[in-house]
């Protein structure tokens, strides 16, 4: 399980010490790592579900683990390390806010490692990255031999998208212990990443051996499968999953593979079994979204509208700001008439505005989002000054930001700036940046292809047609896309 857990790769970090001490007795390659972070809590029992919601973490089990931190901070309300952990764990937005606030209070009675697990992932919620990262760097220098904080050290660089700096601190844990499954797990993301799926799939064997009755080596191997176009691999690893256990959540993974297989019908009857399953108003408000995004797979415009419409007017009653307003922009980016799409950007920036409990980092990542499709949507319809005027918006928050999500916004939206003025080779170092990003590629490749640069768009164009990630941005661009190949394949 990767893309459910995006912001699990943050949060993890600040219990990954604790669990590495409460484990330190767990096997021989665990003895042999020394200086592993304390768990400080004056109460066994907090300790002891503090020690099960790590183990609920390393087994991806989200709901559980935010069950289990709950309850160490009610038996320890000083326990810091719970109430960061919960804070980033939890989908209730208002309590993100409150256990952030409380582990900050604690802070300065924690011990140096705790501590700075408190300043990393505070700060990077307020988007204060560069004190996020050297608290980061402290405390990786502090316990240079924790296997756990390197794995969660490399999915810290995975969201950030620097996945061969990843690698470099996901291979230094694997050293330290050869059959941790954790770090596999997420090792085998990062070569998935990077186009490298051999190394990826003898991961991927490697964990499913260690931990077969498991259901997230099963999960997690689909969904590796599935970006490698191995659809029908992905769906028997998923069902394998949901063999072992029905109620870990795979059925969103088998819906999402019917999806970018076309077959749309399955998918929303699968997206509908998925509901069942889900513990909070995010998860399932997330999974209609994606059902929604299964009409634009079909074309099928009116559906589509009315299904996101849905979705946003669903997500604003539960007061979750950033789905309503994504459900806003995704409509912006389907809907062919420019201003009919500049009403949804405007509703996608009021729904983002209103005084929802949302960290600073995630508004300010999705206002860059509406940003950039507010650029590219005005070039589009060479409306200059409202693309000028949303690209600088965007320049200045990429000035004042060292959030990833915010700085690929910036190059995308300044690469379609420039290809708007006919600038088509100025523009491809922009959009070279953001080589994750179906809209980024779109542009990237006809930059290439109007230069001339016809090994290079070659390589774009393949890139692109193979992306399989059940987002909405590869439903609005990707299957057109292939289409435009076929035909021009076609052509005599």
């Amino acid at each position: 399980m990767r893309f459910r857990r995006c912001f699990l790769l943050l949060v993890v970090l600040c219990s990954a010490a604790a669990w590495a001490q409460s484990h330190a007795s767990a096997s021989s390659s665990h003895k042999s790592v020394p200086a592993r972070m304390p768990v400080t809590t004056s109460s066994i029992k907090a300790r002891g579900h503090f020690e099960k919601a790590m183990q609920c973490l390393e087994e991806v089990r989200l709901a559980d683990s935010v069950d289990q931190l709950r309850a160490a901070t009610r038996d320890d309300a000083k326990f810091a390390q719970a109430w960061i952990l919960l804070s980033y764990l939890s989908h209730d937005p208002e309590e993100q806010d409150s256990a952030r606030n409380r582990a900050k209070q604690l802070a300065p009675s924690a011990t140096r490692g705790e501590h700075l697990l408190i300043q990393w992932l505070s700060n990077a919620a307020e988007d204060k990255y560069v004190p996020a990262i050297a608290a980061m760097n402290d405390l990786v220098a502090l316990y240079p031999k924790d296997q756990l904080l390197l794995y969660i050290a490399g999915g810290w660089l995975s969201r950030q998208t620097r996945y061969t700096q990843s690698i470099g601190i996901l291979e230094r844990a694997v050293a330290l212990d050869p059959n941790y499954a954790a770090a596999l797990n997420e090792l085998a993301y990062e070569y998935a990443f990077t186009g490298d799926f051999s190394k990826a799939f003898a991961l991927m064997e490697r964990y499913v051996a260690l931990e077969p009755d498991q259901p997230n080596p099963h999960d997690s191997y689909a969904e590796i499968l599935r970006m490698a176009g191995k659809f029908d691999a992905a769906l028997e690893q998923y069902r394998q999953s949901i063999r072992i256990d029905p109620q870990f959540g795979s059925e969103l993974g088998v819906a999402d593979t019917y999806a970018l297989m076309g077959k749309e019908e399955e998918a929303r009857d699968e997206y509908t079994r998925a509901v069942v399953f889900a513990r909070s108003d995010d998860e399932r408000i997330q999974y209609e979204l994606n059902s929604a995004v299964t009409w634009i797979r079909e074309n099928n415009r009116k559906q589509a509208e009315r299904a996101l419409r849905e979705v946003a007017r669903h997500a604003h009653v539960a007061g979750l700001g950033r789905l309503e307003a994504e459900a806003h922009r995704v409509l912006s980016m389907y809907e062919p008439e420019y201003k009919a799409a500049c009403k949804e950007l405007d509703s996608a920036q009021k729904a983002l505005d209103e005084p929802h409990q949302l960290s600073r980092i995630e508004r300010d990542e999705e206002h860059a989002r509406i940003l950039m499709v507010r650029t590219i949507r005005a070039m589009e319809a060479h409306a200059d000054e409202t693309a000028t005027s949303a690209s600088q918006e965007l320049q200045k928050m990429a000035r004042e930001s060292r959030s990833q999500v915010i700085q690929l916004a910036s190059h995308t939206s300044a690469g379609a700036m420039l290809m708007g003025a006919s600038k088509n080779a100025e523009a491809i170092p922009e959009l070279e940046e953001d080589s994750d990003n179906p809209l980024a590629l779109r542009l990237l490749w006809e930059a290439h292809t109007s230069v001339g640069n016809t090994t290079k768009a070659e390589a774009i164009a393949n890139k692109l047609a193979a992306m399989n990630v059940p987002t909405a941005e590869q439903a609005l661009v990707v299957p057109q896309f292939r289409s435009h190949l076929i035909s021009e394949a076609q052509r005599p």
